[in-house]
């Protein structure tokens, strides 16, 4: 499917940016000073993250023992 390096690091950088919208933020901003406040939850892109290096890892792991057996 991804023949080229190309078109795995695009596939790639699409999945880590549509995972990036998957962080939540809880922002206020104060009217009179304009001043920003607020918490971002990163743990579901974290999580999102994890997974996508777990699977690239994984991958890799398995074309190393196909490559192991020829």
């Amino acid at each position: 499917m991804f023949k080229t390096a190309k078109t795995k690091f695009l596939a790639f950088g699409a999945a880590v940016l549509g995972s990036a919208s998957l962080a939540n933020a809880a922002i206020t901003v104060a009217e009179d000073t304009g001043k920003i406040t607020g918490s971002l939850d990163l743990v579901p892109f974290l999580t999102g993250a994890g997974v996508v290096i777990v699977a690239l890892g994984t991958m890799w792991a398995f074309k190393r023992v196909i490559s192991l057996f020829r």
